[in-house]
């Protein structure tokens, strides 16, 4: 037991650090040298816990991942409301991240800079569990009639990288207008917009808009 212990620590201790050092320098910036000096063992301790420096890295991001259970998140969140409120759902929880997790911030900006399979775990482990969630709700409330015949995926896609955009250079924003950038005010403006953008018309016209100050409820 002391053993397993031992290991399981070592593999923590060893992600932690890699974590670290994968947000500051980027994966192409990062080596398995410079990971096993800051943890103060050997190159070859590391790949005792792991393949190498790629399978380092996807470990490093689904262990974020799996710290903020985003799927969780959205599942509790499935046909909650008007369209406005799902957009409002993923883009505050993206918002929330990206303020509360600085080391995740990095890692994503950094990550826009990869390619290959470097690129592709983040991708499928923190970008892709938001935009399924909103494939399936587009594609129900289209059968349902409440939005536009979109493309769904595509449209998720798109609102999904919006947002993580605004979100990655929220400080930027802060510096430049420090009173006008608010998180909320930022993913309740975008989802208000987009969601108008997707409400279904009908044959007499526009159908009514329930996002405006004073309308009927």
């Amino acid at each position: 037991m002391p053993t397993s212990n031992h290991t399981s620590n070592r593999r923590e201790q060893i992600l932690g650090k890699a974590t670290s050092l994968f947000a500051k320098g980027g994966y192409v910036g990062t080596s398995i040298r410079q990971i096993a000096r800051s943890c103060g063992i050997t190159e070859a301790a590391i790949y005792r816990h792991f393949d190498g420096k790629l399978n380092l890295y996807e470990e490093v991001i689904r262990a974020k991942a799996a710290e903020h259970d985003i799927a969780g998140y959205l599942a509790d969140k499935r046909k909650g409301g008007d369209i406005r409120d799902v957009l409002i759902a993923v883009s505050s929880h993206i918002m929330k991240l990206t303020r509360e997790d600085p080391g995740l911030m990095r890692l994503m900006f950094n990550n826009s800079l990869e390619s290959g399979d470097v690129s592709t775990v983040l991708f499928q482990e923190i970008r892709l569990p938001y935009i399924e969630f909103l494939h399936a709700e587009f594609e129900e409330r289209i059968a349902a009639g409440e939005i536009v015949d979109i493309e769904a995926f595509l449209t998720g896609r798109c609102f999904v990288g919006m947002v993580m955009d605004c979100a990655l250079n929220l400080d930027i924003w802060d510096t430049l207008f420090p009173t006008r950038n608010q998180p909320a005010e930022i993913y309740t403006n975008t989802a208000t917009v987009f969601a108008k953008g997707l409400l279904a018309h009908t044959n007499d016209g526009p159908a009514p808009d329930p996002f405006t100050k004073g309308s009927a409820s």
